[in-house]
Order: C-alpha cells, then structure tokens, then sequence
C-alpha cells in the first residue's frame, strides 16, 4: 500500500467512525427508550425491526456528504484524484463492515434479554426476508453481511448523485431536481401502460420477477446484487470525478 493511500484510508475511516459511533450508541437506545415508555405507560408491546435499514441509509448518507470534503482535502494535501477516490471506497466498505458487526451485536444482545423481548420485539428486516424468528451465530452473521452490502451498495448510489450535482450546472440541477420524482413517481406506471400486454411487457414482468426470486432466494443472492449497484454506481461516480474541478477545502 502507498503512502498517499494508506493516508487518505487513514483521514477517511477516522471521520467516518465518528459517525459510525452515533449510530451504533442510537441503535442501542432505541429499544431501550421504548421499553421505558411502555413501562411508564403501561403499554401493551410494541417493537423495532430498523437495523439493517438504518445502516443502509447512513452508508447513503456517508456515500452523499463524504465524497466531495475527502477529495478536496486530500487532493489540497497532495494526494491525488484517483488515490483519494480509491481511498473513499475502501472508506466506505470499511465502515459499512463495522457498522453492520456492531449494529448486528446489538441486535443479538438485545435478542437475548427475555425482559426486554417481553415489551419490545426486537427484529430485523433480515429476518422477515430469510430466517424468521430463530437465528442462531450463523443466522446473525448473514444478517452482518446483508446489512454491510446494503450500507455499500446505497454509499455508492449516494456517492453517484452527490457527484452528479456536484457536476450539474445550475439549470440541469433545477431540470433533474423536478425530474427525479416526477419519474419515480409517474415512470413505472407509464411504461407498464405503454407496452401493456405486448411482448416487451411481458418480458419486463418475467425480468422483474426473475430478478426478486433470485433476490430472496439467499442473502448471499442478495448481497451479489448490492455488490453490482455498488460497482456500477462507483463506476459512474468515477466517470464524473476524473473530470470534476476540485477547489480547495474551506
């Protein structure tokens, strides 16, 4: 490993941890803020089944903000583009790693306790997916490896579109702003009543179906495809970087 690399990994994990560590200290007082109101209020039961999600949406979060700051100051202190963008990948895998270990011990730690689990069911959406109610260490490492593919495969897709802003003029900002919803929210249903029952619309239904069998077929069918919208998204992110003009930190 290069100097440079190994200092941007550095520079890169020791912000992010940071981060890491508010989570994981939410994670844990979550389940513990609700037992306590329904204990006060007498409450019936209730539960809490975020983890894998949470940790999908801070690797989103991580992948929006972190890009941008890390390469102007790594590339302000001598590192180069492609150095600190590599180094803003293994950044990421890094702490969607850790982050999904921990949050995933909270989980197990939380399981074990039969006074908590008697007021708050405490679940993961893992579980409604794959193994149900009873996991077991292997049940809970699976859990671990789809909550950290989830967290990476969202840090590149939030990487790609902090980038692709970061790139957009002012005009095209505003047309992909008003865009991005209206496509997301009308787009589907159009394309399904333009092609209808015509053999395109079928073909589009049997790919769709194929790829959520093969999905929730295994967790580790599932963390392939994490793995390939996170290449793809990197990719993309890379295309618009290379060319990016990076200004100094503030």
């Amino acid at each position: 490993m290069s100097v440079a690399l190994n200092r941007a990994l550095r520079y890169g994990i020791h912000n992010y941890l940071r981060a890491a560590g508010i989570l994981l200290l939410v994670m844990l007082l979550v389940p513990l803020a609700l037992w306590v109101m329904l204990a006060m209020l007498g409450g019936s039961g209730s539960n809490f089944n975020g983890y894998s999600l949470s940790v999908g949406v801070f690797g989103f979060v991580l992948g929006m903000v972190g890009i941008r700051e890390n390469l102007r100051m790594l590339n302000q202190n001598g590192v180069s583009r492609r150095t600190a963008f590599l180094a803003e990948i293994v950044s990421q895998a890094v702490v969607a790693v850790l982050v999904a270990l921990g949050t995933t011990a909270v989980l197990a730690g939380y399981r074990a306790l039969p006074g908590l689990m008697a007021r708050v069911e405490v679940s993961d959406v893992y579980q409604l997916l794959y193994e149900g109610a009873d996991m077991g260490p292997a049940g809970y490492l699976r859990t671990a490896v789809f909550s950290a593919a989830m967290a990476f495969s969202l840090a590149g897709v939030g990487q790609f579109w902090s980038v692709l802003y970061w790139r957009l003029s002012k005009f095209w900002t505003v047309i992909v702003s008003i865009a991005i919803p209206l496509v997301l929210i009308f787009g589907p249903a159009a394309v399904l009543t333009a092609v209808g029952d015509t053999p395109a619309g079928e073909a589009i239904v049997r790919v769709l179906a194929a790829l959520g069998r093969f999905f929730i077929g295994s967790v580790w069918n599932a963390a392939l495809v994490f793995l390939a919208v996170a290449a793809v998204s990197f990719a993309l992110s890379w295309l618009l970087v290379r060319r990016a003009v990076i200004r100094g930190a503030k």
